[in-house]
């Protein structure tokens, strides 16, 4: 079977199991702590250069034309909002999370533990799949949102601090609307939600011993990171259709 055939195979499996048996919340917490809490220095770190070098280098061309930087902070943070806090935190999770749980469950494919709960009358789907990717919808939803939080302070200081722009200006919303703020979150639930079933799916297909676990892991990467990019084409894509525009 594809993966891309395995991937919607499986994307319809989670969605009949949380309607069938819903979702226990103490495993749901467990996991949006394991995706959330490991992931959030890295990615409060990489937003906050994406913050200082976007606003430094919008700055710099915006002197060239006309040297007034009144939109500076509109039209950072739209871009932010809109791409860059859902993008990068995706991008940061398929390499965190979606690694973990490819070589996770490529293990226990190999060493029989998935075939095993099938012979006991247990679903793997139902208890390995379902908690793991909720708790990761969740997980980036929320890290993307402070993620957001980190890159706009760090905006904040260097205007400020390098084209003496005061933060009231800075945090002007002329150019962000509630369509922008929906069609972040929505980047960021929808990548949450495919990057852990394209690693398992990827995991799932570990076939051998020690060495398929890491191409299953190294697979998970590429299709998760590949993934990204390709549901925030189909979400702006959507969002333009919808009217969810500026």
């Amino acid at each position: 079977m594809s993966l891309p055939v395995r991937v919607v195979r499986l994307s319809f499996e989670i969605l009949w199991s949380t309607l069938r048996r819903g979702i226990r919340m103490r495993t749901l917490v467990n996991h949006v702590a394991d995706a959330g809490a490991g992931s959030l220095f890295f990615i409060a770190l990489t937003l906050g250069f994406v913050g200082v070098i976007g606003v430094y280098q919008t700055a710099e061309q915006m002197q060239k034309v006309i040297p007034e930087f009144s939109l500076l902070g509109a039209a950072t943070i739209q871009l932010l909002v809109r791409e860059f806090a859902p993008i990068i935190t995706g991008l940061m999770v398929a390499t965190k999370v979606g690694t973990g749980l490819a070589a996770e469950v490529g293990s226990m494919v190999v060493t029989d533990q998935v075939d095993a709960m099938r012979l006991c009358g247990v679903d793997p789907v139902d208890e390995l799949v379902v908690p793991r990717v909720w708790g990761t919808v969740v997980a980036m939803v929320c890290l993307a949102t402070l993620g957001g939080v980190v890159a706009l302070a760090a905006g904040i200081w260097v205007a400020w601090s390098g084209f003496d722009v005061p933060a009231e200006t800075f945090l002007s919303l002329r150019f962000v609307k509630m369509p922008d703020l929906w069609v972040g979150l929505t980047k960021a639930g929808i990548f949450g939600f495919f990057i852990p079933v394209v690693s398992i799916a990827c995991g799932l297909e570990a076939k051998g011993g020690s060495d398929a676990v890491g191409e299953a892991t190294t697979k998970a990467v590429v299709w998760s990171s590949f993934s990204v990019i390709l549901l925030d084409l189909v979400v702006g894509a959507l969002a333009e259709v919808l009217g969810w525009t500026a």
